[in-house]
């Protein structure tokens, strides 16, 4: 069944647009005190941000660098396209007050306020961005649109599209690397067919980006479900906390038979790692607690096992 037209609202919506949640951390900003941005301008910067930062991955993949940031390449971005840093920091001061004022009416400012962490919620991570802009890099290559024509295309067309098809390789493909939780499912590619459409039937790529930071959120709820269930089940003498040596037999099950977690200084880092994080929740140092255990599993990138998903 055919989706609707997605309807972009121009103007302001006539109830007040809801607060922005609140966050617990996240990035630093300057204050959003300044005056915003008109919109338009707000989300052509969006566009030429998305564009430059998926170059910019592009070659630190091939040279075999660490990828930066995308909140500390935004700030770098702001820099050398304004030239002096105090100029730089106040049009920074002015796309924050931006976002807080438009982020309710422009799909493009929500997605990108989200991403940065510049809109306040608690569940801004890193990853988020390289999971976002790989999905949108990885439908350009499937689709054959060069890198350096993204800002182009989504500026030329506030409905811009993906096929359905190109929309669903992707996020099969991006899912299953190390910038997602968990590997799409079936489920997941029956939600993209009822995303809004544009006119000429194409996924609207704004409405697809931002379901994709649904997914990655509900993909990281899941797992982090999952690991506290393995650390009840490696918890083998039933008292709530993890014993050296039942955190070195769960942590074997976890990592592959030649991971360098497995070597004892290593072991003993970890395990003082989860502890801190255990005291940072409880103000108790001498116990481990599964919260704290499934924290750290996420942040390691740790093999979480198939039925510890299950339902």
């Amino acid at each position: 069944e055919k989706a609707p037209v997605e309807d972009v609202p121009d103007a302001p919506l006539a109830a007040p647009a809801p607060a922005a949640p609140k966050k617990k951390k996240g990035p630093k900003y300057p204050a959003a005190g300044a005056k915003p941005m008109a919109p338009d301008s707000v989300i052509r910067l969006v566009h030429e941000s998305f564009e430059a930062k998926i170059q910019a991955d592009y070659k630190d993949d091939g040279a075999k660098r660490p990828r930066q940031d995308f909140v500390a390449f935004v700030k770098d971005f702001v820099v050398r396209k304004y030239g002096l840093k105090s100029i730089a920091m106040k049009h920074l001061g002015e796309i924050v007050a931006s976002v807080a004022k438009y982020w309710n009416d422009r799909s493009p400012i929500k997605l990108f306020g989200l991403v940065t962490g510049m809109l306040e919620t608690d569940d801004w991570k890193p990853k988020i961005g390289d999971f976002t802009l790989g999905l949108l890099a990885k439908i350009c290559e499937i689709e054959g649109r060069t890198f350096g024509t993204i800002s182009e295309w989504m500026n030329g067309d506030k409905n811009a599209g993906v096929s359905v098809e190109a929309a669903t390789a992707a996020l099969v493909e991006v899912s299953a690397s190390k910038h997602s939780y968990l590997p799409a499912q079936d489920e997941h590619i029956e939600q993209i067919k009822l995303l809004p459409r544009n006119e000429l039937g194409f996924v609207v790529v704004h409405s697809l980006l931002l379901w994709a930071l649904d997914f990655l959120s509900e993909s990281e709820r899941r797992l982090f479900a999952a690991f506290q269930k393995v650390f009840i089940e490696g918890d083998k003498n039933g008292d709530g906390v993890l014993e050296v040596d039942e955190f070195k037999a769960l942590i074997a099950t976890l990592v592959p038979a030649d991971s360098p977690l497995l070597e004892d200084r290593e072991m003993m880092t970890l395990y003082s790692e989860v502890l801190g994080a255990s005291e940072d929740q409880t103000e108790q140092a001498d116990c481990i607690t599964k919260e704290a255990f499934a924290e750290v599993a996420l942040l390691r990138g740790l093999s979480c096992p198939k039925e510890a998903l299950a339902p």
